[in-house]
């Protein structure tokens, strides 16, 4: 006899591969995201550690000797870039940290989908090999009663007709 539930199983299996399929995608966008804002915080500690040297270079054109206004306007500029750098660089750093904690957050929610769905699976299939178990039961007391339909039943020094 075959098992009523059967496509049930099947349901529930695909059910848990989908989910460690998409587990297995949220582990990975968080790895990608992790190493962006690694990336991105290696970036922001180089620009750190030249920010002054950078500022010193530009100044160094314009001191000790007399300078054109625009030459002055043109330091300004180079000296405003190299603080909006900083700025993006650390609004880089804020933007990936905010995106890897997405990224935990999905991969922790796809975690507890996957173990929800082995958790279903697992029913199903324990119920399976309990309703396996008591059909092979039901088999035998088939074949045993069959056995005993077959053979008849052997007679007894009870079961004789005499009526002493």
């Amino acid at each position: 006899m075959a098992y009523a539930l059967e496509s049930m199983l099947r349901i529930r299996v695909m059910r848990e591969d989908r989910a460690g399929k998409d587990l297995v995608a949220a582990r990975h966008a968080r790895e990608v995201a992790q190493v962006e804002l690694d990336t991105r915080k290696r970036k922001l500690d180089a620009y750190v550690q030249t920010k002054e040297e950078r500022r010193d270079r530009v100044f160094d054109t314009i001191l000790g000797r007399p300078v054109p206004r625009d030459e002055i306007d043109r330091v300004r500029t180079a000296i405003s870039q190299i603080d909006e750098e900083g700025v993006l660089l650390t609004d880089g750093v804020t933007r990936a940290k905010a995106d890897l904690e997405t990224r935990e957050q999905e991969a922790d929610k796809a975690h507890g989908r996957f173990v929800a769905a082995v958790k279903e699976r697992a029913k199903v299939s324990q119920h399976r090999e309990i309703w396996a178990e008591e059909e092979r039961r039901m088999q035998e007391m088939r074949a045993d009663a069959e056995m005993e339909e077959f053979t008849g039943r052997k007679m007894t020094n009870d079961d004789s007709d005499d009526f002493d």
